[in-house]
């Protein structure tokens, strides 16, 4: 009777020890989920209130480009805004939908696949900013036009196209030419697949910001831990 007694207790101790761990395990899960899900809501707030703004921008240069639709040079300068705007509120909100969607009750695999696809949409927003510079070149005579147009005296003395003596455009154009081209090869460079370049790397590890970063390294902790 000792020894089954002593087989008994040493059996309901190995129980006892299997449940608190078992306890401790989903404690850690919980601790580090609750970690990843801190670090997504900030960044969460800050692509609903950027979607806000590339909303509002869409709006303000339709309207431009219906007023100037049949002045060339302000027309496509509006297009392109309206291109990058667009493109950018477009991949702000699928980096809402995945952080929306990210469900922390399934496998970390399926979680980091999650992170990696929202890391990668971080990226290509930060790359489409460095295609796009040229069309950034527009502001000066778009807000010159609008100037003009509804007649704001307190900013009259903001003439671009004047003050360059009527070569602006010519200037834009050139840079059009020479930056496109750079932009084209800058996104195309960066990837994935050329992670092996430094200067690829940094890019993408600066321009996919901390949060994402935090909470991969957050899940990478958990999954050693198991």
């Amino acid at each position: 009777m000792e020894l089954d007694e002593l087989k008994a207790v040493w059996q309901a101790n190995d129980q006892h020890l299997d449940k608190s761990l078992k306890l401790n395990e989903q404690h850690i899960e919980q601790i580090q989920t609750r970690k990843v899900a801190s670090r997504l809501t900030p960044l969460y707030r800050q692509r609903v209130i950027e979607c806000l703004f590339h909303i509002g921008a869409i709006v303000l240069m339709a309207v431009f480009l219906f007023e100037n639709f049949s002045d060339a040079p302000y027309a496509l300068s509006a297009v392109a805004l309206l291109a990058f705007y667009t493109i950018t509120l477009l991949n702000s909100l699928k980096q809402v939908n995945l952080i929306k969607q990210l469900d922390f009750n399934k496998d970390l695999a399926t979680m980091q696949s999650s992170l990696v696809m929202l890391q990668t949409h971080i990226v290509n927003y930060a790359k489409m900013g460095i295609l796009f510079i040229p069309a950034f070149l527009t502001y000066p005579a778009i807000i010159t036009k609008v100037i003009k147009d509804y007649h704001i005296k307190f900013l009259a003395d903001f003439d671009i196209i004047a003050k360059s003596n009527g070569t602006w455009w010519t200037i834009q154009f050139w840079m059009f030419i020479v930056l496109i081209p750079i932009g084209v090869w800058f996104y195309n460079e960066v990837s994935y697949k050329n992670i092996n370049k430094d200067w690829v790397r940094n890019f993408i590890q600066k321009s996919s910001g901390k949060r994402v970063t935090k909470a991969l390294q957050f899940l990478k902790e958990l999954q050693d831990l198991k």
